[in-house]
């Protein structure tokens, strides 16, 4: 009678631990449900309502945009340049040029000077011609030190830095405004431009003697003399590969930003004139300055926007050749023009802007192309044919493409550690350089561990976004995902010392990973709640 009295309490203890455990373990799987799933949808709801940035939109149902580089640039990127398929890109406040490789923004800078920040000063723009870089900032004796001037450099890419510096040209920053900076490569010559930074002499058509250097387009390698001159300020200049016709943006200044395209010895009319005008007795009366020749720009914005960088399509592949790309920094829109049969202006249907001029009140929808970029401050055309563009205030780099070649691409190699990355604060810290180490140097060199990682990316992206954004903007949620995914980082840490040389090893290690984990984060929690609960 004992013995079966025992039994039977001792199978009821065993049935309602068996159903506490359940219902700890079924309460736990919710918990990690909500954390992962909910939490993101729930804060990518509330960001539909909030001015955060999100995916910029493009208008053309043909084409799609990407965030290019998962990790987002810091220190606000202004201007970017290709080295072969490499991307060196600009961070405004700090003095680096960091490299995107492979679609990865990596961790170590490729050159690092000291700048002034204040204002428009800083680094301020970079191109290239094959392995020689040219790099324009305000130079400063310590980073956000006071300015001493903008120099232009010229570096050799070795692949890895920047090396072999040259000094070839410095430049007035007497003030923290219209310092310019943007330059453009064409037939192995480079040309930049900087702003009147203040100064009103003969170069911005006026009778007087003032600061050269500004208000100009100048050749500075090789040496030359000024190719333009009368600009107020520019953050734009490119040459139309077709035509080898200079094209700039220049910055109004309460009224009337431009397109123009820039012909040798071109006057732009600052300070005299703003915009198109039909009055030749003003032009007339410009103050001469050697043999500059006024004419009216392409294309004016009666209220001011601040165009910043502009691009030609070249490639077959983007099926926009005829068409020259504008970014904006003040509503970030990105701006398609229609170039005539000559390429020397634009083509509109709109009766609104058969003036050439978008007047305050009438439509830019014929040459609104795609919105959401915050502020632009640069656009380029890769080597792979598609369309680059730069947001300083969003701190990404964007790549459009059509949607027909993004739908027939292969997933992209690795990915961003987004989550890491804002949990542990940057890039460099060790958490995330281990992430990265397991997942370009033992994952992705097996099939299993690709087919893999194109799995898991498909799913990360659904909501990694968001928790990241969401661990800047909130200290104790960042603090609640380190302690969630801290153990988990390190037992990855295994795989620095397990030969992953075949398909099998590596399905054995992410099966045995898999089940430490699983008893990292449920078997143990509920050993220890039914320790508690048997103590009590």
């Amino acid at each position: 009678m004992l013995e079966k009295l025992s039994s039977t309490i001792e199978q009821t203890y065993l049935g309602q631990n068996c159903n506490f455990f359940v219902k700890i373990l079924f309460l736990v799987c919710m918990v990690i449900f909500i954390v992962i799933v909910m939490i993101p949808y729930t804060f990518a709801e509330d960001n539909k309502n909030s001015d955060k940035p999100s995916l910029p939109k493009i208008l053309d149902e043909n084409y799609v945009v990407e965030q290019f580089a998962a990790e987002g640039i810091p220190n606000s990127p202004t201007t970017m340049t290709f080295v072969g398929d490499d991307i060196l890109v600009l961070q405004r406040y700090d003095g680096i040029v960091r490299l995107i490789r492979d679609g990865v923004l990596q961790p170590w800078p490729v050159l690092d000077v000291s700048v002034a920040k204040d204002g428009e000063r800083g680094m301020l723009g970079i191109t290239s011609n094959g392995s020689k870089v040219y790099v324009y900032f305000t130079a400063a004796d310590v980073d956000a030190g006071k300015a001493i001037e903008n120099r232009i450099y010229r570096y050799d890419w070795n692949g890895e830095k920047l090396v072999n510096p040259v000094l070839l040209k410095t430049l007035p920053s007497d003030n923290f405004y219209h310092n310019g900076g943007a330059m453009t490569v064409f037939s192995g010559q480079t040309y930049a431009v900087i702003g009147d930074n203040g100064n009103y002499g003969r170069l911005q058509n006026r009778e007087a003697d003032w600061k050269n250097d500004t208000s100009v387009i100048l050749r500075i390698d090789p040496p030359g003399p000024y190719y333009a001159m009368g600009i107020r300020n520019s953050f734009g200049i490119t040459v139309d590969p077709i035509t080898g016709n200079l094209w700039d943006t220049e910055n109004g200044d309460d009224r009337n930003d431009e397109i123009n395209m820039v012909p040798k010895n071109f006057n732009s009319g600052w300070i005299e004139i703003t915009g198109i005008t039909k009055n030749q007795t003003l032009i007339d009366s410009l103050p001469k300055y050697g043999d500059f020749v006024y004419s009216n720009p392409e294309f004016v914005w009666e209220k001011t926007v601040c165009p910043t960088g502009i691009a030609f399509s070249t490639s077959e592949k983007f099926a926009q050749t005829d068409r020259v790309f504008v970014g904006d920094c003040n509503n970030g829109n990105l701006y398609s023009f229609n170039l005539n049969e000559q390429r020397t202006g634009f083509i509109f249907n709109s009766t609104d802007l058969q003036d050439n001029t978008l007047n305050i009140g009438e439509s830019n929808k014929e040459i609104l192309f795609g919105t959401g970029f915050g502020a632009i401050t640069d656009v380029e055309e890769g080597p792979d044919g598609f369309l680059y563009i730069v947001s300083m205030s969003n701190g990404k780099i964007y790549r459009i493409l059509p949607k027909e070649v993004a739908q027939s691409m292969p997933p992209s190699k690795g990915g961003g550690c987004l989550i890491a990355t804002a949990t542990y604060g940057s890039e460099l810290a060790p958490q995330v350089q281990q992430l990265r180490e397991i997942r370009d140097s033992k994952l992705l060199q097996t099939e299993i561990g690709s087919g893999f990682m194109n799995s898991f990316n498909s799913f990360y992206y659904l909501f990694s976004p968001t928790i990241a954004d969401y661990e800047r903007e909130n200290p104790v949620f960042k603090e609640a995902v380190k302690i969630i995914i801290t153990p988990m980082i390190s037992s990855l840490s295994i795989l620095n010392y397990a030969d992953m040389d075949s398909e099998e090893s590596v399905l054995g290690y992410g099966v045995s990973l898999i089940i430490l984990n699983l008893g990292m984060y449920f078997v143990a929690p509920v050993i220890v709640i039914i320790g508690i609960k048997k103590k009590f």
